[in-house]
């Protein structure tokens, strides 16, 4: 994958985040969690011990992740269709026959196809308390419970519920289209090419830790606050283990969202294991969800569910990804922003931790403020970029933007002529006091964008500036389509938080000493 230069984490915010949960009532065995980048663990801080006998946990101590799981079971059913060998319409029962049809209420039926399972839209009702005591139920037990039939809460594609048993019933897919067990075909395509060494679906798996090993956590549950413990045995891996009976560590998880995130990456062009578009496609919203964790989490304005990922839309820096696990013993989640691929994960030892998802939103929210991260970082066509610059040599020129006519799709003279322009021009110039005759390079004046084809940037005035945006034609070439040009005092910032921290980025040609 594409790695970004590691950041360095200020030594206030290393002392935020070490002590955010001294005053959080948190009652666990222990808490284990990073922040993280693209390069790797940035911050890592290990609370309470692993297995009761006072060791704390390490970066790499083993957890259960139990639901994170998902969307490696995703990406691999992704890999099939990468590969050619399935498509997401597909119907589930053309790969499991004893998978039923949704019956409506005339008899009608409705076969469930790939995507609904992953997107949890197939109708099938929630089920976390029966997956959790099923998770070792095996292969023929589980085409045993289909072909008794399941029970419909809602109509296909109408809505969201999150259904364990489709992911399960996802396992037994890419087991029949592969030829291969779930847990040795991601393993084979997903965790050994990744370097995920220390992410295994079994215990038995680890060639140097068994139950015993130190380096795994115990899971535990209370039922008296925390007063006494009593530890949960794990429970082995069946047909429900591609739903969520993963083991993992802090830095494989790093290692796995980094990847993920790093599809979008500009400057990433690694399709090796699995292509970028299939990456963005799981972290896209297909199933609009409410969210009660949207009253705790206020600058959340949108969220769904993508593939096996939940996505949300932040007021300020854009598109997150994230997803909780939770099994008897284990509450875990990860998070991290799409565009600069910062994220946290976090890991507890008791299934009680409800608020392990408004945590970690906080204590990544720590870093990102911190480090003033934009919520999206937009490169810019070359064609975007150059008509900016012939637009502002006609602004400081001659003062009339129509000497880069040339440039204008026909439409822009007729919507505002070319007199009514140029006296707008020189109002807005003198509004500003006058432009000032040396300014920095085009390059470093790039205010904000919502696409390639968009850029607003500043030209600095005497007592104020002018914000000048266009927007531009999808056509070849490609030609000025709008134009606005506003006089602005230097604390003017009414624009939606998510555009303004949207940052523009030149082309990768231009020499910004020249401009």
């Amino acid at each position: 994958m594409s790695m970004t230069a590691q950041i360095e984490l200020s030594a206030d915010v290393i002392d935020r985040l070490t002590h955010w949960f001294d005053d959080q009532g948190v009652v666990a065995p222990s808490l284990n969690y990073a922040i993280y980048d693209r390069s790797g663990i940035l911050f890592h801080h290990g609370l309470g011990d692993f297995q009761r006998d006072g060791r704390r946990p390490e970066v790499d101590t083993i957890y259960r992740i139990c639901s994170m799981t998902k969307s490696f079971l995703i990406a691999t059913v992704l890999i099939l269709r990468d590969r050619g060998l399935l498509s997401l319409e597909d119907p589930v029962s053309a790969t499991v026959p004893e998978f039923p049809d949704f019956v409506d209420d005339s008899g009608a039926r409705v076969p469930i196809t790939l995507r609904m399972l992953m997107t949890n839209s197939s109708g099938l009702p929630e089920d976390n308390g029966w997956a959790d005591f099923n998770l070792s139920i095996t292969r023929e037990g589980l085409r045993e419970t289909l072909a008794a039939g399941l029970n419909f809460s809602d109509f296909p594609d109408s809505g969201y519920q999150y259904a364990n048993i489709g992911f399960a019933v996802l396992g037994l897919v890419v087991e029949a289209v592969s030829g291969m067990p779930f847990d040795k075909f991601a393993t084979a395509t997903l965790l050994e090419p990744l370097g995920l060494t220390r992410s295994r679906f079994d215990l038995g798996d680890y060639d140097d830790a068994g139950e015993g090993g130190g380096g795994i956590a115990y899971g535990f549950e209370s039922f008296d606050g925390g007063e006494s413990w009593f530890r949960r045995p794990f429970t082995e891996t069946g047909a429900m283990g591609a739903a969520g009976s993963l083991f993992s560590t802090l830095p494989d998880i790093a290692r796995w969202s980094g990847w993920l995130s790093s599809a979008f990456d500009p400057a990433n062009t690694d399709d090796a294991i699995l292509s970028r578009a299939s990456r963005r496609l799981m972290q896209r919203i297909f199933t609009p969800k409410h969210d009660l964790d949207r009253t705790l989490i206020p600058e959340i304005e949108n969220v769904g569910y993508g593939l096996a990922l939940i996505v949300e839309h932040d007021e300020r820096f854009g598109s997150f990804a994230q997803h909780s696990g939770g099994l008897p013993g284990f509450s875990t989640h990860m998070r991290w922003h799409l565009s600069s691929g910062l994220g946290v994960a976090l890991f507890g030892n008791t299934n009680s931790l409800d608020d392990i998802a408004i945590w970690s939103a906080r204590l990544l929210r720590i870093v990102l403020e911190d480090r003033a991260v934009p919520a999206k970082t937009i490169p810019l066509w070359p064609a975007t970029f150059s008509a900016a610059e012939e637009l502002e040599t006609a602004i400081r020129g001659s003062g009339n933007v129509v000497d880069a006519e040339r440039l204008f799709s026909g439409n822009l003279l007729s919507d505002v002529p070319e007199d009514v322009r140029f006296s707008r021009l020189q109002a807005a110039v003198a509004a500003v006091g006058g432009l000032e005759a040396a300014v920095p390079p085009l390059a470093e004046r790039l205010a904000w964008s919502v696409s390639a084809a968009q850029v607003a940037w500043t030209i600095p005035g005497r007592s104020g500036y002018l914000e000048c945006a266009i927007e531009m034609t999808e056509t070849q070439p490609s030609l000025i389509q709008r134009l606005d040009i506003t006089a602005r005092q230097q604390d003017w910032k009414p624009l939606p938080l998510i555009s303004r921290h949207s940052r523009p980025l030149a082309p990768p040609a231009v020499d910004a000493s020249a401009t």
